[in-house]
């Protein structure tokens, strides 16, 4: 995870709430987006705090993330 992978998941997620308030049915799209951001903000945090456990369990919520089906 970096920053700049985390700023293209924040705009996406901001995209994403837009088209979820014209049409809910995007609503899995913002999810699995929610949690991947979390995931990479956690990541990011950790990584800054040289915390190599909190690192590690942002990556596997990172993977949870992206294993999520129904977006995409």
């Amino acid at each position: 995870m970096n920053a700049k992978f985390a700023a293209r998941l924040e705009r996406a997620h901001l995209i994403a709430a837009r088209v979820v308030v014209q049409d809910a049915a995007a609503l899995p799209i913002f999810e699995r987006l929610d949690a991947e951001l979390q995931a990479a903000r956690a990541a990011l945090t950790a990584r800054k705090l040289n915390n190599p456990v909190a690192y590690a369990r942002a990556l596997v919520h990172a993977r949870k993330a992206s294993n999520r089906g129904g977006a995409a």
